[in-house]
């Protein structure tokens, strides 16, 4: 398994990795953790959170017909139950699927209709992060790789929930 290099410096909190040994030629270039932000907004949404990313992923979704699926299916790594390292597991998904919505999303945050607009305002740097995930999902795709998206929001020396616990490589 591989996993996508972030800048030396920033935290490790958000991760994608690959189910292959080779190891992925395209980094993130600055902290991709926005992704992990519009994404679990996104998801939030539909359960009645409110953020302007939620607005935005509703307008991507309803009014502009993006299937979202792909960039919802993350995991938490910090585990503490079966079920939890179950889900993890489950995270896996075709790399071209995941590109493929990225790629979306980022076409329409780069060019965003009158509604779109003021929702993104300050999130400048998500758009560039989409795109160097969709460069690491095509990478993978070409290797008949999956990939999977997973999060750690513990602090650096907080312990572990279990020591099960996925750890960055």
């Amino acid at each position: 398994m591989s996993l996508a290099t972030i800048p030396p410096g920033v935290p490790h909190r958000f991760f994608v990795e690959f189910d292959t040994d080779e190891v992925c030629p395209f980094p993130f270039t600055d902290d991709p953790v926005v992704i992990l932000f519009f994404a679990s907004w996104a998801f939030s949404a539909d359960f009645g959170g409110q953020h302007e990313l939620g607005d935005a992923a509703m307008h991507l979704k309803r009014r502009l017909n993006i299937d979202l699926k792909p960039i919802l299916k993350y995991a938490d790594r910090d585990f503490e139950s079966e079920l939890d390292r179950r889900e993890l597991e489950r995270s896996w998904q075709p790399a071209i699927a995941l590109a493929a919505c990225v790629r979306e999303i980022a076409a329409h945050i780069e060019a965003p209709d009158e509604m779109l607009a003021p929702l993104i305002a300050g999130y400048e740097h998500l758009a560039p992060r989409l795109r160097e995930l969709a460069a690491m999902c095509d990478w993978a795709t070409a290797r008949n790789a999956r990939v999977r998206m997973n999060f750690d929001l513990r602090e650096p020396d907080e312990r572990r929930r279990t020591p099960r616990t996925v750890e960055p490589r």
